[in-house]
Formats: C-alpha cells, sequence, structure tokens
C-alpha cells in the first residue's frame, strides 16, 4: 500500500508538473498569439488609416474642384448677366436718344411748316391750306358766294379774312 500511495503521489505530482508546464506552453502560445494579432491589428490599423487618408485627401481635391467649378460658372453666369444687362440698357439708351433726335426734328418741322403756313395765310389774305379725303391731298377752302369763273365753270375765290 505504500507503493501505491508513493505511486499517486508521484501521478500527482507528474500531473501538476505536467499541468504546469502546460499551463506556461499555453501562455506562451496565446502570448505569442496575442502578440502576432496584435502586430496584424495594428498594421491593419495603418492601412486602414492610409486607405482613408487617401480617400479624404481624393474627396478634398474633387470637392475643391469641384468649389471651383461651381465658382466658375456662377461667375461666368453673372458676367452674361451683366454683359446683358449692360447691352440692354445702352441699346436703350442709344434707341431713346434716337427717338428724341426723331421727335426734336419732327418738331422742328412742324414749327417751321406752322411758321410758312402763317406766313402764307397772312399774305394770301387769311388762305388756309389743309388735307382733304381718304387720300389726304391738299385742298383749300373757296366762297361760293363769289360765284364761279371760267370757261368751264372750273374757278371759284378762295375763302379769305
Amino acid at each position: 500500500m505504500n507503493s501505491l500511495l508513493t505511486l499517486a503521489k508521484d501521478l500527482e505530482q507528474k500531473s501538476k508538473a505536467q499541468q504546469q508546464s502546460t499551463g506556461e506552453m499555453l501562455k506562451a502560445a496565446f502570448s505569442e498569439h496575442e502578440k502576432s494579432v496584435r502586430a496584424e491589428l495594428s498594421e491593419s490599423e495603418k492601412r486602414i488609416s492610409a486607405a482613408i487618408l487617401e480617400h479624404d485627401r481624393k474627396l478634398s481635391s474633387a470637392m475643391s474642384q469641384r468649389t471651383k467649378g461651381m465658382l466658375r460658372m456662377v461667375s461666368q453666369t453673372w458676367l452674361t448677366i451683366v454683359l446683358v444687362s449692360a447691352l440692354l440698357i445702352a441699346s436703350s439708351a442709344a434707341i431713346l436718344w434716337w427717338q428724341s433726335q426723331q421727335i426734336l426734328d419732327n418738331y422742328t418741322t412742324i414749327r417751321e411748316q406752322k411758321s410758312t403756313q402763317a406766313m402764307l395765310s397772312d399774305r394770301n389774305s387769311g388762305v388756309q391750306l389743309s388735307t382733304c379725303g381718304d387720300q389726304r391731298r391738299r385742298c383749300v377752302r373757296v366762297n361760293p358766294e363769289a360765284g364761279r369763273f371760267g370757261e368751264d365753270s372750273s374757278w371759284m375765290i378762295l375763302a379769305g379774312k
């Protein structure tokens, strides 16, 4: 029985030693595995960070170019609006100036014609020229009480003062 007890103690000691050695082996293996997982995670973090930074740089560049394009388009649109507005204002001013010159010329002509008409009316004893009919032909007022003259009676005295 003594040998059985010794055998049990030996087995227990071997089992404890094996357990301790297996624990240390597992600890070392897990430690090594943990180091390799940490290294892989660190490398993966670096790659992902680099990819994110590259993506951000590309996105920033694209946004910058898009912003420049939008600014260029808005600037061209406003420049077009300003130029068209200036052209319309200049055209309107030119048309108004031309019309004012035409009105001034017509006013001057009418004033001269009225002056001429008044002068002719005074010289011709108050005879007034006018326009008659749809064709607006020149005509004068006649005095039917003065009678008709000429071989075919086609002449009459003008009405005057």
